[in-house]
């Protein structure tokens, strides 16, 4: 991946982030007034969940921002972790605000606080799936196409919302078969998918921030180099990703009575290969002597 085509894809991530702001925003200030009207606790729950996923976008808004900036002689590797950083920080805010909705939820199951739901609380839902639909479909193209680990976190989090607001709308539906205590339930399950969506962008950030890597990718990296002709073994190969930069430091054995310039070409064909076949953004080759009596 070239400087060039990571600034575009950046770019097009941060649109995306900004996107995502809007549209919950939006859907947000309607649920929180609206729920507050209906007397709806699951819309109300849902509309806390919107107004964490805004944080979400936010925070992946300005990650995306701060990882456009280059290298400095404080980041030698640029500053492209900040957008993961940011899904990190999004992780801990989405636990905070599940956690706040599961205890007051539990709470009022406890001491069978109910409150009568008004039926228009089923249009907002209706309202809100259409939206979340739409934008997710918009946004997973915009992911897909620019690998941000931050737009797919933001996929995966309207997807649980889609689910929420169906959840939304059964709840909202209780009042009418004169089941009030769903709404409370609903905003419990609610809670609880915020708090595992929270756990799994959570689980992937802090994976990439302690420069986890894929071993299967890993294995198709060994795969590509030591089909080589000029490859005999590859000893050692790592790989991490920064943002959506993937970096790969990889040893190869070769024929030691190949001159400097033979053995840089090969190097630069490795360089090649990763990069067009696995969209690698840097990659360095360490060059040893093969041993025939390994």
């Amino acid at each position: 991946m070239s400087i060039m085509n990571y600034q575009k894809n950046t770019t097009i991530a941060a649109q995306g982030a900004a996107i995502g702001i809007c549209v919950y925003l939006i859907l947000a200030i309607l649920k929180l007034i609206a729920g507050h009207y209906f007397h709806s606790i699951s819309l109300h729950a849902d509309g806390l969940n919107n107004l964490s996923d805004i944080f979400t976008s936010l925070s992946v808004f300005v990650g995306l921002q701060l990882s456009k900036k280059p290298a400095d002689d404080d980041h030698h590797f640029d500053h492209s972790k900040f957008e993961t950083l940011a899904s990190f920080i999004t992780a801990v805010i989405m636990f905070t605000i599940g956690f706040e909705v599961f205890t007051s939820s539990i709470s009022r199951l406890i001491t069978q606080d109910y409150i009568q739901t008004d039926i228009k609380a089923i249009y907002v839902s209706l309202i809100s799936m259409i939206v979340l639909s739409l934008t997710r479909q918009y946004i997973k193209k915009m992911a897909i196409k620019t690998k941000s680990l931050g737009l797919k976190a933001t996929v995966a989090d309207m997807r649980n919302d889609l689910i929420i607001s169906i959840g939304t709308l059964i709840g909202a539906m209780g009042t009418k078969i004169n089941l009030p205590f769903l709404d409370t339930v609903i905003s419990v399950i609610v809670s609880l998918l915020i708090i595992r969506t929270a756990f799994d962008i959570f689980k992937e950030s802090s994976f990439v921030l302690s420069d986890g890597f894929d071993k299967e990718e890993l294995q198709k990296y060994h795969a590509s180099i030591i089909k080589h002709p000029r490859v005999f073994n590859v000893p050692n190969l790592r790989a991490r990703l920064s943002g959506n930069k993937i970096y790969v430091d990889v040893t190869i054995e070769i024929d030691g009575n190949l001159s400097v310039i033979e053995s840089h070409n090969i190097t630069e064909d490795i360089e090649r290969i990763l990069s067009y076949n696995y969209s690698v953004y840097d990659c360095d080759v360490h060059v040893e002597p093969y041993h025939h009596n390994k």
